[in-house]
C-alpha cells in the first residue's frame, strides 16, 4: 500500500520514514516543501515537492495514498495556515484511509492544555474529527534519546535536557521522583509505526507506543552507576507550585516556558501510560540498556567521538 509522511526531514519523521523503507513492504511518499531528500530518495523514497498553500498539489501528492502520517512540528499558526489542517483537507478530497497527526509526545490536554505549544494542536484534531477519515493521535511518551544529549544516541533529535542532564551529572525532577513515567527511544517509534502499517483492522484512537515505564529516581540510579565517577547527582526535587511560580509572564517567545509546562503535565500524568497497540511485536531498547550504550566509561573528554 502507499504511505505519505510529511516532516520526515528529521525528528521522529525520518525515524518513520527509515524504517518503512527498511521493512519493504509499503511505497513510500515523502511530501516535502523542498524537492531533494537524497538520503531517502537514494533508498526508494518517492520524495514529492508540494505546497500547502496550495490544495490541488496536496491532493495530486497523496493520488492512491492509504495512511497519512505527519510529523509536521506544531506552531501557532491559525487553522487557514495550519499545513496539517490543509493535509487533512487534501487527504480527504484524495479518498485517504487512515490519518496520524503530529502527536509523538505525551497525551492530548485539549484546548486548555498545560503546554501552550500544544493547545495549537487542537485544529487539526478538530479538523479529524470533522472528517471521515480513520485516525490516531500517536502518544509516546519522553524520548529516551534526551538522556543521550549532547552525543549522537539523540538520533535524528535536536539535542535537549530536559530533567535529568546525564553530561553533567544533575537533575531537576517534579514531584517525588516517583511517578512511573512513559520513555521510548525514537527508533523503537519508528519502528513499531513501521509494523503497525501491516496490521489490519482498526487501531486505537490514542495509539500509545511505550518502551519502558520508569521514574526518574530510578532513572537517576541507573546514571550514578553508568557514569561511575561523578555519582552521586545533584538532585533537586521541585513541586507544582514551585514550577508554576518559574512561568514567565508574557514570555517574548511561546518557548520560553516550554520545558516548565512540560514539568507541569508530568505531574498531572500526562507522561503516565503503557502500550495500547497489542497488534506489534517489537522488542523495546530499555532504560538501562541505552544508558549504557551512549554513557558507560565516557569521560568528558571524549564527548567530541559521539557528537
Amino acid at each position: 500500500m502507499k504511505v505519505a509522511i510529511a516532516g520526515a526531514t528529521t525528528g521522529v519523521g525520518r525515524c518513520i520514514a527509515e524504517s518503512i523503507l527498511a521493512r519493504g513492504t509499503h511505497t513510500l511518499i515523502v511530501l516535502s516543501r523542498s524537492a531533494e531528500i537524497p538520503a531517502l530518495a537514494e533508498r526508494g523514497a518517492i520524495v514529492v515537492p508540494v505546497s500547502y498553500d496550495s490544495p490541488q498539489s496536496l491532493v495530486a501528492a497523496l493520488a492512491g495514498v492509504h495512511t497519512v502520517i505527519s510529523a509536521i512540528g506544531v506552531h501557532p499558526r491559525s487553522p487557514d495556515s495550519d499545513p496539517q489542517v490543509a493535509l487533512v483537507r487534501a487527504a480527504v478530497s484524495a479518498n485517504v484511509t487512515r490519518f496520524i497527526p503530529s502527536g509523538w509526545s505525551g497525551t492530548d490536554g485539549g484546548k486548555d492544555d498545560v503546554v501552550e505549544l500544544y493547545r495549537y494542536k487542537q485544529p487539526v484534531l478538530d479538523a479529524l474529527r470533522q472528517s471521515n477519515l480513520k485516525w490516531s493521535h500517536p502518544e509516546n511518551g519522553i524520548f529516551m534519546n534526551y538522556l543521550a544529549t549532547p552525543t549522537k544516541g539523540v538520533a535524528t533529535l535536536t539535542p535537549l535536557k530536559f530533567w535529568i542532564d546525564v553530561e553533567n551529572c544533575k537533575a531537576t525532577i517534579p514531584g517525588d521522583g516517583n511517578i512511573k513515567l512513559a520513555y521510548t527511544a525514537i527508533e523503537d517509534v519508528g519502528e513499531s509505526v513501521a509494523k503497525a502499517l501491516d496490521v489490519p483492522g482498526e487501531w486505537p484512537q490514542s495509539l500509545r507506543i511505550v518502551g519502558a515505564l520508569v521514574t526518574h529516581n530510578e532513572l537517576v540510579k541507573i546514571a550514578e552507576k553508568v557514569r561511575g565517577g561523578c555519582k552521586p547527582f545533584e538532585v533537586v526535587y521541585k513541586s507544582a507550585d514551585e514550577f508554576t511560580k518559574d512561568l514567565v509572564p508574557n514570555p517574548p517567545s511561546i518557548y520560553v516556558n516550554t520545558t516548565t509546562q512540560f514539568s507541569l503535565a508530568l505531574l498531572e500524568g500526562r507522561f503516565s501510560f503503557e502500550s495500547n497497540f497489542d497488534g506489534v511485536s517489537h522488542q523495546f531498547v530499555q532504560p538501562a540498556e541505552f544508558l549504557q550504550k551512549w554513557w558507560s566509561g565516557l569521560s568528558n573528554q571524549a564527548f567530541g567521538a559521539y557528537m
